[in-house]
């Protein structure tokens, strides 16, 4: 069974409120456990923070975010037009380091990880990114 739903927003913060309820809703209708759909509201969250904030910037732009149901995996694709970057190659960061002596950033991609079993990025033909950030319906080891 397939299964997909859109939303289309302006690259502003006042609209990840309704980034995270379309998340939700559509993990909810998809079957996925309320821990599963927290991770992807957060993974999916901390994503769209970074393309408003480090992608976009002060210019303005859309992000269209597609989530789908395939395989018992919950697929949400985020595409933009910013500047090209792929998260999936920054390191991870230290987290041995105690938060205050830490570099500032990376966080949020560690989030993003940590919230999804795969990551995946391609540069769109004219400019920006497509992110996928899967995530399966089975529960992990920890979860059960």
């Amino acid at each position: 069974m397939t299964a997909a739903e859109s939303l289309t927003i302006t690259a502003e913060s006042g609209h990840l409120a309704e980034v995270r309820a379309f998340v939700r809703d559509a993990s909810a209708r998809f079957g996925a456990s309320p821990a599963i759909a927290a991770d992807l509201v957060q993974a999916v969250d901390e994503a769209v923070c970074n393309i408003i904030v480090h992608g976009y910037g002060s210019d303005r732009g859309q992000i269209e975010i597609g989530a789908q149901l395939r395989d018992r995996q919950i697929e949400i694709t985020l595409l933009d037009r910013s500047f090209t970057f792929d998260p999936t190659t920054e390191p991870a960061p230290d987290l041995s380091v105690p938060p205050l002596a830490r570099t500032p950033g990376g966080m949020g991609i560690h989030l993003v990880r940590a919230g999804t079993d795969e990551v995946h990025h391609r540069a769109r033909a004219g400019g920006g990114n497509e992110l996928r950030l899967v995530r399966s319906l089975e529960p992990r080891a920890e979860e059960d």
